[in-house]
């Protein structure tokens, strides 16, 4: 049996559909401490500011600006070959930080556009939308910074040469729904010209990403929900008129293809991470399923197979390596956010005047604010 990972500092964020455009007055006062802290920073993004950038030249279809991650869970042993430990992450294949650049950039972009999209103070909200545009600048637009909308050397094998992405590059650059999300809020405040030329890279990621070979691959695996959420947002935010036909065709492939709930988890409950992994599965699911109508609510079926694949996967029990990591107390206090998804969904009462934050003490620090916040615009 592997022995027990250190449990994290912090939990690990939970992805969501689109925020509700009603959010309760807590979450408010929330979001406006946190962007005036976000205002006050000079603080930018760039993949390019990782320590360890992509090691293929630009003649080779590397350099820079490509997004450059190794698989996690691969580890090198005392001969120098390398093995794979399931769930184990291993801390120096992190050492290339552009998803982290990324992740951080998304997150930064989601408060910033809440904060112009609700708060009534006109200074403020001008503050936020210039922070956006010189954000968006630097991570999409400049030359020198800008990633590449190609994402050809994206989890890579540490110990394989030549250097080369999988399929897996979807995992990688999730984060980038919110980025979606947030600009679809406040799309007439934007700078024209900045929004025409985001559009365009993110059309041009779409283009790669449903004509390359690794795009292919995503698409045909045999748990394509990171792809088809991707494509589907990345439709969303350019308004495409079939955004969604594509989400509700994935989503109902799956169900198809997964009739019972518990169908969604089996090759879940094969690994020594079980819970995180079953997690990592309803995320997707959730988001597809906003997707997929116009109002972001589900259909009755749909929620119906919603509110089974959270009712199963309370049952599921740590794998070898879980324990505390994924003790019972942090386990379900992450599945408490989709089953508060559920319940805003099924009931016109949102919680408008709630105060509550979600409960975070499994954790040494907590839920972060910028989560605490979100929890008001479920």
């Amino acid at each position: 049996m592997s022995e027990s990972l250190p449990i994290p500092h912090h939990p690990l964020d939970i992805l969501l559909p689109p925020p509700n455009t009603s959010p309760t007055p807590h979450a408010l006062h929330m979001l406006e401490k946190l962007c005036d802290n976000l205002c006050s920073e000079n603080e930018i993004f760039s993949i390019t500011f990782s320590p360890v950038l992509c090691p293929v030249p630009v003649k080779g279809g590397g350099g820079k600006n490509q997004l450059f991650t190794i698989k996690p869970h691969w580890w090198q042993n005392k001969d120098g070959k390398w093995e794979w430990r399931d769930g184990q992450r291993n801390p120096e294949c992190a050492r290339p930080q552009g998803q982290v650049q990324l992740e951080k950039f998304s997150k930064t972009i989601q408060l910033l556009s809440l904060g112009a999209a609700h708060f009534s103070d006109n200074e403020l909200k001008t503050t936020c939308v210039k922070k956006i545009e010189n954000l968006l600048n630097v991570f999409f637009l400049d030359p020198e910074t800008r990633m590449e909308p190609q994402v050809r050397f994206s989890q890579c094998h540490p110990g394989e040469e030549p250097v080369k992405g999988n399929d897996q590059f979807v995992i990688a650059i999730r984060s980038i729904i919110l980025t979606d999300q947030s600009l679809n809020l406040i799309r007439d405040d934007i700078n024209v010209d900045i929004l025409k030329d985001v559009e365009n890279w993110i059309k041009e990621q779409l283009d790669w990403v449903r004509s390359s070979e690794q795009g292919m691959k995503a698409k045909n695996s045999p748990k394509p929900l990171w792809y088809n959420v991707i494509l589907s947002s990345h439709l969303h935010f350019i308004q495409d008129s079939n955004r969604l036909t594509c989400a509700g065709t994935a989503l109902q492939g799956w169900i198809d293809t997964h009739p019972l709930p518990e169908d969604s988890f089996m090759l879940e409950l094969i690994h020594d991470n079980r819970r995180h992994r079953c997690l990592f599965t309803l995320e997707p699911l959730f988001i597809l399923a906003s997707l997929a109508s116009d109002d972001t609510k589900p259909q009755s079926d749909i929620l119906e197979y919603l509110k089974g694949c959270v009712g199963f996967v309370k049952t599921v029990v740590k794998g070898p390596i879980e324990s505390p990591k994924e003790d019972d107390v942090r386990y379900l206090a992450k599945i408490a956010w989709l089953e508060r998804l559920i319940d805003s969904w099924e009931n016109e009462d949102n919680g408008s005047n709630d105060s509550s934050e979600p409960e975070g003490r499994g954790w040494e620090g907590d839920w972060d604010d910028r989560m605490k916040m979100l929890w008001g615009f479920i």
